[in-house]
C-alpha cells in the first residue's frame, strides 16, 4: 500500500464517527456537512475493505473491524494533535543526549571543567563530545546538525547562524619563572627583542601582536610556531621565549607551571569569545539549555572567581 496516496483526513473522520456513534454529530463536531461525512465513510470502507459502521435508528454501530480500529485511531489522533500543538520540552535531569561542541583547545582549557561540573549537577546522564575546528569546518557541523555549538572567535558569521558573547578576555604575556632576562618588569624593548612562541592555527601565525609592534616602530621574531594552545607553555618552559595569550588561558597555565605573568607593553584588544548556533536550534530546548550552561561556565571561570593559589609551582606573580 502506498501510504502517500492515503487521505489522512479519512482516519480523523472515521475516528470521530466511531467516537460519536453518529454521522450527524461527527459532522457537527468537524464543521462539515453530513453528506461530506457520508462520502468520506464510503472512501474509508473502500480503504479498509469493511463496512466499518452500520446505520441504526439511534445513529451508527461499529462493525467488529470498526471496534478493533477505534483505539488505534484514537491514539493516532491524539499523537498527531500533540505533534502539531504541543511544544516539546527538554528535561535535563532525564536527558541522555550527547552534546557536541566545536572549539579549539584553549576554549577547552578554560571552560571544560566548569561545563562538566554544571552538566553533572543539571544533566547527570547527558554526555559531552568536543570536536576540533578542522572537523567542524570539513563537515559543516552547524548546518548539518552534527554540532550543537561552536565556541570561539569566528571571523565571520553565516546568515543562518546566530551568536552571543560568552566573555571578553584581555591579553597577557608570560615567561618561565627563572627567565634570565625578564625579572620584575617587562619593557617594550625587552618584549620586542625576546624570541616569541606564537600560535599558528591552520598554519597562519597570529598577526595582532606584529601590527601593534609595528605601530611602535618595532618588530619581533617568532622562534616557535605551534598549532595548539596547550603546547605553548611547554615551549616557553624550555626556552627563553615569551608568549602572549588571553588572560584566562594564561592564568590556567600559571596555576600548573612555574610561569611569570605580565601586562603587555603594547595595547592589545581583548578577545571576544562567542557561542554560535544554527537558527533552527532557537526552538531546541536542549541547545538553549547548553547555551545557559556555557554562559554559567564562563562566569565560574572568570579570573575573579578562580583560586589564587596554584596547584603546582610558585604563586602566580603579576608584574606591570
Amino acid at each position: 500500500m502506498n501510504l502517500g496516496s492515503i487521505d489522512l483526513n479519512l482516519l480523523h473522520l472515521l475516528s470521530t464517527v466511531l467516537e460519536e456513534r453518529s454521522a450527524t454529530r461527527a459532522a457537527r463536531k468537524l464543521h462539515v456537512t453530513q453528506s461530506a461525512v457520508s462520502n468520506a465513510l464510503r472512501r474509508a470502507r473502500d480503504l479498509f475493505g469493511d463496512p466499518l459502521v452500520v446505520r441504526r435508528s439511534h445513529g451508527v454501530e461499529p462493525t467488529p473491524r470498526g471496534l478493533a480500529l477505534q483505539p488505534a485511531l484514537r491514539e493516532w489522533v491524539e499523537t498527531t494533535r500533540r505533534l502539531l500543538v504541543e511544544t516539546p520540552t527538554f528535561d535535563p535531569s532525564k536527558s541522555t543526549r550527547v552534546f557536541r561542541i566545536a572549539c579549539v583547545d584553549a576554549i577547552a582549557a578554560t571552560l571544560l571543567q566548569p561545563i562538566l561540573r554544571l552538566l553533572k549537577e543539571r544533566a547527570p546522564s547527558a554526555r559531552l563530545q568536543l570536536l576540533t575546528l578542522d572537523r567542524f569546518i570539513a563537515e559543516d557541523g552547524l548546518v548539518r546538525g552534527e554540532v550543537d555549538l561552536l565556541i570561539g572567535m569566528p571571523p565571520v558569521l553565516a546568515d543562518e547562524h546566530d551568536a552571543e558573547t560568552v566573555y571578553l578576555d584581555p591579553m597577557e604575556c608570560f615567561v618561565r619563572a627563572d627567565h634570565p632576562k625578564v625579572r620584575e618588569k617587562l619593557t617594550l624593548d625587552a618584549y620586542a627583542k625576546l624570541p616569541h612562541v606564537e600560535l599558528a592555527l591552520f598554519n597562519t601565525i597570529h598577526t595582532e601582536v606584529d601590527q601593534a609592534l609595528a605601530k611602535q616602530g618595532r618588530t619581533r621574531t617568532v622562534q616557535v610556531a605551534l598549532p595548539y594552545f596547550s603546547s605553548i607553555p611547554l615551549a616557553v618552559l624550555e626556552t627563553d621565549c615569551i608568549a602572549t595569550l588571553s588572560s584566562r588561558l594564561v592564568r590556567s597555565f600559571a596555576e600548573r607551571w612555574p610561569l611569570r605573568v605580565f601586562q603587555p607593553p603594547i595595547p592589545l584588544d581583548a578577545i571576544e569569545v562567542r557561542q554560535v548556533w544554527h537558527r533552527r536550534a532557537d526552538v531546541d530546548g536542549a541547545v538553549r539549555f547548553l547555551r545557559d550552561v556555557v554562559r554559567d561556565a564562563a562566569r565560574l571561570s572568570a579570573p575573579s572567581r578562580r583560586k589564587s593559589q596554584p596547584r603546582q609551582g610558585p604563586r602566580l606573580r603579576r608584574s606591570t
